[in-house]
């Protein structure tokens, strides 16, 4: 950005006001708004104004309202994201790797339940192009998870015959879903609930002996 550029935005703020306090709060706004209302039903105006800033500052950060909506994805996958990868590297059992990707995921949902809950209602206003970078980084999570079901198969802690992408499937939908009724300590923490979650799933997949 060049200076020119970057002293007209400075202008657009208040001076008490830094520019990620700025981001920050449209963000929040529009996190609110959206799950208040609905994204089709809150228009950027709207957004600007809960922010507390000027159409120029918001432009400043997004090119558009559905920018948002993006992020709020990009949010809480990236975070997912970097755990999944790192603990599908860790020493170990996979199956025992794969139930702390699944415990981290519940963990999550504390966290980003809003970021969750507003992308997963309103992601069909997504353009075809911005959809197409939100199943990128999907596709390399159920990538992670299918890596830790094919090494299971391969040590004969799973069967066989289980198709590993059906298996990955059935096991991300249970628990990306989880964030629609599960409240930590109510009345089980994530570290439980995963593990009774892990268990009715492994069921049809533990190999018998």
């Amino acid at each position: 950005m060049n200076t020119y550029k970057w002293r007209v935005q400075s202008a657009l703020m208040p001076q008490s006001q830094t520019a990620e306090d700025t981001r920050t709060s449209i963000m929040n706004a529009a996190l609110r708004l959206f799950g208040e209302r609905g994204y089709h039903a809150t228009s950027l105006q709207e957004v600007i104004k809960a922010a507390g800033c000027s159409k120029g500052a918001f432009y400043h950060y997004f090119e558009s309202k559905e920018d948002l909506l993006l992020l709020f994805h990009d949010t809480f996958i990236d975070h997912l994201l970097a755990f999944a990868e790192r603990a599908a590297r860790a020493p170990g059992d996979p199956l025992d790797n794969l139930l702390s990707i699944l415990r981290h995921l519940l963990e999550s949902m504390s966290t980003f339940h809003d970021h969750m809950a507003v992308f997963n209602n309103e992601s069909r206003f997504l353009t075809q192009e911005k959809f197409k970078l939100v199943q990128t980084k999907r596709d390399r999570y159920e990538a992670v998870v299918r890596s830790l079901v094919e090494e299971a198969i391969r040590r004969g802690e799973l069967r066989a015959d289980l198709d590993p992408k059906i298996f990955s499937f059935a096991v991300l939908g249970t628990f990306n879903w989880a964030f629609r009724w599960f409240r930590p300590g109510q009345p089980l923490n994530p570290e439980e609930m995963s593990a009774v979650l892990f268990r009715i799933l492994l069921e049809g997949g533990i190999q018998r002996t």
